[in-house]
């Protein structure tokens, strides 16, 4: 397990040195945990958000935690900063604090089977400033999964339906009911220590890389 830590932190600290490699991240789940485990993970990604109409931009730095709480339930919790920018406005703001966590709850699984299909829904609120500017964002997100796992490789796709409301120098701006698809995959280096990756397309661009522990 110590091992595994080490090479945790290694490789968070690589990933948080990646220029310009980050966004708001609201995507799948790392897997589904098993009662009684836990799971922490950091990801940096980069978005590109349509929030009625207006092109928004981000780089986010984020920390994971989940916990099976049951066989068919696994909340977590989400923490780390986000900036965001968007050009109509003149606005290029700083990393500020972002926040949120969710649930995944799996609704088939088949016995002797390793296909299940999980819901995921997520709150994230993110605040980015620039001088006496700030931009406030709200997200809510709903994603149907499938996931399959063979060997140390867990792979993941389905659609997702996002809210956002953006407060700032446009007042009030909203996005409601944007689908988009998502991909992803996690690879166990072992047991315990992954590495993940996800993309979002056909109607929010976006993409994330992490690391994560699972105990």
């Amino acid at each position: 397990m110590r091992k595994g830590l080490i090479l945790l932190f290694s490789a968070m600290v690589l990933l948080v040195g990646v220029p310009g490699v980050q966004a708001i991240n609201v995507g799948g789940p790392a897997g589904f945990l098993d009662q009684g485990k836990t799971s922490i993970s950091g990801s940096v990604g980069y978005a590109e958000l349509d929030i009625d109409g207006h092109k928004v931009t981000s780089k986010s730095f984020m920390g994971k935690g989940m916990i099976g709480l049951s066989p068919k339930v696994t909340p977590y919790l989400k923490l780390g900063f986000a900036d965001m920018s968007a050009n109509d406005y003149s606005f290029d703001g700083n990393l500020g604090f972002s926040y949120g966590g969710g649930v995944v709850v799996k609704l088939f699984a088949p016995e002797q089977s390793d296909f299940s299909i999980n819901l995921d829904t997520q709150l994230l609120w993110s605040n980015s400033s620039e001088g006496g500017q700030n931009f406030d964002l709200f997200q809510q997100q709903l994603a149907l999964l499938g996931i399959v796992k063979s060997g140390g490789t867990t792979g993941f796709a389905g659609f997702a339906v996002e809210f956002m409301t953006l407060d700032g120098p446009p007042s009030g701006l909203s996005e409601n009911g944007q689908g988009f698809l998502i991909f992803g995959m996690d690879y166990f280096m072992d047991f315990n220590f992954y590495f993940s990756m996800e993309a979002h397309l056909f109607g929010e661009d976006a993409v994330s890389v992490g690391v994560g522990y699972r105990f």
